[in-house]
Formats: C-alpha cells, sequence, structure tokens
C-alpha cells in the first residue's frame, strides 16, 4: 500500500510526498503556505486513480516551526518526508 504524506519542512512550509509499496520516498509537491490544498490534492490522487490504494496521512502543524516563522531567503528544496518525522 502506498502512503501520501502531508508534512511540514524545516522551513514552515507544506510539502507531499509520495511513499511506494518499497518504502521509496518521491517529493511530489513543496513550498505551500498551506497543508489545505496538498490535502486535496492528495485525496484527488487516490480517487482518480494515479494511486488508488494509497493512504493518506497529515501531520499537524510543527510548533517549532511555527514560532520561529518562514526564512524565505535560506529556503531549499526540502527532500522527501514521512508524516511523524520530526
Amino acid at each position: 500500500m502506498s502512503t501520501l504524506h502531508v508534512t511540514q519542512d524545516r522551513f514552515g512550509f507544506w510539502q507531499l510526498s509520495l511513499e511506494d509499496n518499497a518504502g521509496n520516498l518521491r517529493l511530489l509537491a513543496h513550498h505551500s503556505e498551506s497543508p489545505a490544498h496538498l490535502i486535496e490534492d492528495a485525496h484527488e490522487l487516490v480517487a482518480d486513480g494515479k494511486y488508488p490504494d494509497a493512504v493518506v496521512i497529515v501531520d499537524p502543524p510543527r510548533a517549532e516551526v511555527q514560532a520561529a516563522g518562514i526564512d524565505v531567503e535560506a529556503y531549499e528544496k526540502p527532500a522527501a518526508r514521512k508524516a511523524g518525522e520530526r
């Protein structure tokens, strides 16, 4: 079963990663200020049949990132990550 992970990167932006059946991670989307459209996109990927067996997991906002704010100047493309990782 595949998993679509909606998580927050170290800069405070939201990202969508795909974990395939073998456990490999791939970044599908990043640099989003809100998780809302990524959650919608993840559910559409399941409903549209692109990843029909996938489960969608959404991390809660990371308080330590929210408190620090978003540092746009230092932004780098993040690595794919699983929900629940710190």
